[in-house]
């Protein structure tokens, strides 16, 4: 006699199906580990110069308010993500408010760089290796959000659809995160005195 299996779990998959899961999580994994590098190349080129003094000085440096902010809707959204994980009954609401926070974070840093660039001076190559650092890294930090965001929005697509999404949502967990810490060592090593 033949036993049932349950659909909800990967326990009991299929090993195609389990064998598919973990080539998507080593993608996920190499994904992540090469914007990882390629951000931390920027970054300790970034701090290298920092402390070879070629950094403007504190006063011309841009303020503190808006990139906190930025970061905030980060861990917000990080947090988020943690509740549609735990509480499936609030997998829509929650789903909906992590890309929110994403789509936030992404819009308050582009407006916040175009204010540098356009009214305070803060422009490729006049304003030197601080500038460089300070669009590069932004840039690496933010395209690599937008790829999580657009596989969390593939999630919630799914699940319009009644279509089980939770692996999709523990995949993009850890580029929530990844991207969280580049923007912490984007902070440390830019926006700090």
């Amino acid at each position: 006699m033949r036993e049932s299996c349950p659909v909800s779990t990967n326990e009991w998959a299929s090993p195609s199906l389990q064998r598919d899961e973990g080539n998507l999580w080593f993608g996920v994994v190499i994904a992540h580990a090469a914007a990882a590098m390629l951000f931390c190349a920027v970054a300790f080129t970034a701090g290298f110069y920092r402390l070879r003094g070629f950094f403007p000085p504190v006063s011309a440096r841009p303020g503190l308010l808006v990139p906190a902010l930025a970061g905030g809707l980060l861990v917000i959204g990080a947090v988020l993500l943690h509740v549609v994980l735990a509480d499936p009954r609030r997998i829509r609401l929650a789903l909906l408010s992590v890309l929110g926070a994403g789509a936030g974070f992404l819009a308050t840093q582009a407006a916040w760089l175009h204010v540098l660039f356009w009214y305070r001076d803060l422009r490729i190559p006049d304003s030197g290796v601080f500038a460089s650092a300070l669009y590069g890294l932004s840039a690496v930090q933010a395209a690599h959000l937008a790829v999580v965001l657009v596989g969390l929005l593939r999630a919630g697509l799914r699940i319009l659809r009644g279509l089980e999404a939770r692996a999709s949502l523990r995949r993009a967990l850890p580029g929530w995160w990844c991207s969280t810490v580049m923007y912490g060592v984007l902070f440390a090593v830019v926006y700090l005195p």
